[in-house]
């Protein structure tokens, strides 16, 4: 992919390197096929290579990001299928970051945007706070319908059975069934331990019966997946 950065834009070390990123980009479309928005919505802007032509045109053009540019961006997942299937290796999830950091930085969201991006640092990472607030979602499901955009997704989404904390939630040491082979950190999860934690009680007991001793660690933060 061509670009136009001046001089005076090379010398800035992240544009150096998104200029670098960027001609690595032959427009094969490869990526489209793996990625879900795309595949979900059929919007060439939210592909791959349409979200790498907005940011190209972003950097270069050093203009505020608008509504478009955010609604495109935000919608990426990060989950990086495309990089895996790209022949040329473009390095995607740097120019994502890029993207990302300037909108926080010049463009002011919507007002119940901030506000649930205030909110969700406070719960998610926090298992008490997360369970109350999704009481709280379940309680208020019946409202989901008239409840304005976002806001209703998300209540709509909320879990139909809120599960209570489990033996897991602490630091411990799960003994191996016989001989042990293996010692091994299972990372809990702020929001899995949550949401479905019977996904860690199977982890475990997986583990131990193929002889391994699993450590729950203390102190365990937000992986922030």
């Amino acid at each position: 992919m061509q670009t136009t950065f001046t001089l005076a834009q090379m010398a800035d070390p992240h544009i150096a390197q998104a200029n670098d990123i960027l001609r690595k980009c032959v427009h094969c479309g490869f990526c489209t096929a793996t990625c879900p928005t795309y595949v979900l919505l059929g919007d060439e802007l939210d592909s791959p290579r349409g979200r790498i032509y907005l940011i190209k045109g972003l950097l270069e053009e050093g203009a505020k990001p608008t509504e478009q540019h955010v609604t495109h961006i935000d919608r990426c997942l990060t989950c990086l299928s495309c990089m895996t299937t790209c022949p040329a290796s473009v390095d995607y999830m740097h120019l994502v970051d890029d993207a990302r950091a300037k909108i926080e930085r010049e463009y002011k969201r919507p007002f119940m945007d901030r506000l649930i991006r205030g909110l969700l640092p406070l719960v998610l990472p926090y298992p008490d706070r997360f369970r109350v607030m999704l009481l709280g979602a379940w309680l208020a499901r019946p409202l989901a319908r008239v409840m304005p955009g976002r806001l209703g997704a998300m209540l709509g989404l909320a879990p139909k059975r809120i599960h209570a904390p489990t033996d897991l939630d602490r630091p411990q040491v799960i003994k191996a069934e016989g001989v042990m082979k293996k010692r091994v950190a299972l990372m809990t999860g702020c929001a899995q331990k949550v949401l479905n934690p019977a996904i860690n009680e199977a982890t475990v007991r997986l583990l131990t019966r193929h002889g391994c001793e699993v450590v729950i660690a203390d102190g365990q933060g937000c992986c922030g997946a």
